[in-house]
């Protein structure tokens, strides 16, 4: 089996992903996308690329995996010591520096590496062999749905003050982005819990529950992104499509049009059984009225609604 979800967010000054600082100015990272210049009758007449607010799949996956430890070890479920110890150490290393560990060990005894893979450098005869797993879940960017609205990025000034030597008062200022966001997630179904000689872990059950209940603790919980002290966005969930497929099947984008109805005329001509789900506050799609996707009133609700499906259609 074969997950993907495709989501849109509202995202109102938010700072979740800041990629350097110039002196006293903090920019927040951009990326390219592509703008679609229309006439009067809807017709595409040009493309152009534009750079834009955005937040990075490595950032949203060190969230994930936050997640993943929290619910882990709530469920007693195995986690390593030191994906126990991220926040202390500085990260999740995955044991890179722990070359003895095999494959299956790594696996068995720990659920973020076995849902969000690893590379382990080994040395080998006369040259070094890389002990690898890739992620079974997998995420996109954040990038603005530039169909409709253009991300933002505005510098806001601060001023720290220092009562005892005002004279001394420090401005600087942070790129705060807004947009509307589009965002992909897709998670292998088949290889969570899988061993290199294919057979699979005696718990795979309850990861694959862990890994859909840790995408509902990352976004409702908004455990991505960085400077939330001061910049706590205003995040709002809008709708999203999501598949469950026996072959691998990816989501079109939710872009501002029938998201719902597109993917449902690309599921009909597909390979194999594929199934929708979805979502909708903006009010821009079928969902609901559409007998071919089964609908849901929330984000979380939608996740449930997948997560129940795969559950249901384990071997």
């Amino acid at each position: 089996m074969f997950v993907s979800f495709g989501l849109r967010f509202r995202a109102e000054v938010e700072a979740l992903n800041m990629a350097e600082a110039v002196g006293n100015y903090a920019r927040h990272r951009l990326a390219p996308i592509i703008l679609a210049r229309r006439d009067e009758g809807g017709a595409v007449r040009e493309y152009r690329v534009t750079m834009a607010p955005a937040v990075s799949g490595q950032s949203i996956a060190f969230g994930y995996m936050a997640a993943l430890v929290r619910l882990a070890q709530e469920r007693g479920l195995p986690v390593s010591d030191q994906a126990v110890q991220y926040e202390k150490i500085g990260g999740f290393f995955k044991r890179a520096e722990m070359a003895n560990i095999n494959h299956d060990e790594r696996i068995r005894t720990c659920v973020v590496e076995d849902l969000t893979g690893f590379m382990v450098a080994r040395e080998g005869e006369g040259r070094g062999v890389i002990l690898r797993r890739t992620s079974p879940v997998m995420f996109s960017y954040l990038v603005p749905d530039g169909t409709t609205v253009r991300g933002v990025v505005m510098p806001q000034l601060h001023v720290r003050y220092n009562l005892v030597n005002p004279e001394e008062q420090v401005p600087f200022q942070v790129e705060a982005g807004t947009a509307v966001y589009i965002h992909g997630v897709a998670l292998d179904i088949d290889r969570i819990g899988r061993l290199a000689d294919g057979s699979y872990v005696k718990d795979r059950k309850e990861r694959i529950g862990l890994a859909f209940d840790a995408l509902k603790l990352l976004y409702g919980g908004l455990m991505f992104g960085a400077k939330k002290a001061r910049y706590l966005p205003v995040l709002d969930p809008l709708g999203g499509v999501a598949s469950v497929s026996e072959k691998q099947f990816v989501v079109s984008p939710p872009r501002f049009h029938d998201y719902v109805d597109y993917n449902l005329k690309r599921v009909s001509a597909y390979l194999g059984e594929v199934e929708l789900h979805c979502f909708d506050r903006e009010g821009i799609t079928s969902c609901g009225s559409n007998q071919g996707a089964r609908s849901a009133g929330t984000l979380e609700e939608l996740i449930d609604n997948v997560k129940k499906s795969v559950i249901g259609k384990l071997k």
